[in-house]
């Protein structure tokens, strides 16, 4: 195992400030937990982004939503942030430096969606509450000043799950059409992790586990293609796909195999597996000139996905 410059020292903080059998513990402790590794690893907002919290409506209820502004806009594209977190823990707190930097370094209103967890609310509830976000965005499109025709949906591990899905489901309802996706080591196969797995830095086969069981509690949800699309998904009409994985990821092989059923149907891919790099190391672009180079590459490239020109 070969890490990147910075990522052997960013495992083992990470490991100290959130030890790897934290989900053995009460869900309010690993919410705890989780949050804590803003502090291990601050990061200050970048500047001239306009941060406020917001909410649109869809179906009669309100989904709360953050939204970042540039002060430069390169255009009036829009990106959906769907945070990680196996459904469980994380908040729009734990990623506001994230989806603040996302916004500065693509000139893009970005927009972070709120929505339900995990253990108290499985699927499809986090799922409803993001395509409701999406289909809210694009109905509010002239209020937020965005493009409805721009809108491209970004996220990391469970959050690339939803975004993925995402697109699937807006394509099935005949929803709102997406110009672009653009998920982060995204988790596409739980059938794979029922019964635990194989463990790697910062993600173990217990960990994988725990999530596939509070995500679908009905065993018979982990093979909804919505739960795992790579078991039962249908690849057609979908967006132009920029995936990032990690080399020393155990859910490197869900993004390879995506982007091989997305190219197979005739949609436009870029699929960069980053050398050295292990899952959730956007969090330690400090650290590492190499998760530093792949953050703002993949910026550019939903930038890309929104129409922006270079």
């Amino acid at each position: 195992m070969q890490y990147a410059p910075g990522i052997e020292e960013f495992v083992s903080r990470s490991n100290k400030a959130m030890p790897p059998d934290f989900y053995l513990k009460p869900v309010a402790e690993q919410r705890a937990l989780y949050l804590g590794l803003g502090q291990e690893f601050p990061y200050e907002l970048p500047t001239g982004v306009d941060i406020q919290d917001d909410s649109v409506e869809h179906e009669g209820r309100r989904i709360p939503l953050r939204v970042y502004r540039p002060a430069e806009r390169k255009g009036r594209g829009v990106l959906l942030y769907i945070r990680g977190g196996g459904f469980v823990v994380g908040s729009l707190e734990t990623h506001n430096t994230v989806a603040a930097e996302l916004a500065a370094n693509s000139g893009l209103t970005t927009v972070a969606v709120d929505f339900r967890m995990s253990p108290e609310h499985p699927f499809p509830a986090c799922l409803e509450d993001c395509y409701g976000a999406l289909s809210g965005v694009v109905a509010e499109a002239e209020r937020l000043d965005i493009d409805p025709a721009r809108v491209v949906v970004c996220g990391d591990s469970s959050g690339g799950n939803m975004s993925v899905v995402l697109c699937m489901m807006s394509r099935d309802r005949q929803g709102p059409k997406i110009a672009g996706q653009a998920p982060i080591s995204p988790v596409l196969d739980f059938s794979r992790w029922r019964d635990g797995g194989e463990d790697a830095p910062l993600l173990t086969g217990g960990e994988m586990e725990y999530y596939t069981a509070c995500y679908c509690p009905d065993a018979k949800d982990v093979l909804d293609p919505y739960v795992s699309p790579l078991v039962r998904g249908e690849f057609h009409q979908l967006p132009p796909a920029y995936i990032m994985g990690a080399e020393l990821d155990s859910l490197v092989v869900d993004s390879t195999t995506y982007a091989d059923l997305l190219r197979q149907n005739g949609t436009e891919v870029e699929l960069v597996v980053e050398p050295g790099l292990v899952h959730a190391a956007v969090r330690a672009r400090q650290l590492s000139p190499n998760v530093m180079d792949a953050w703002l590459r993949y910026c550019a490239a939903a930038a890309r996905l929104a129409g922006v020109t270079q």
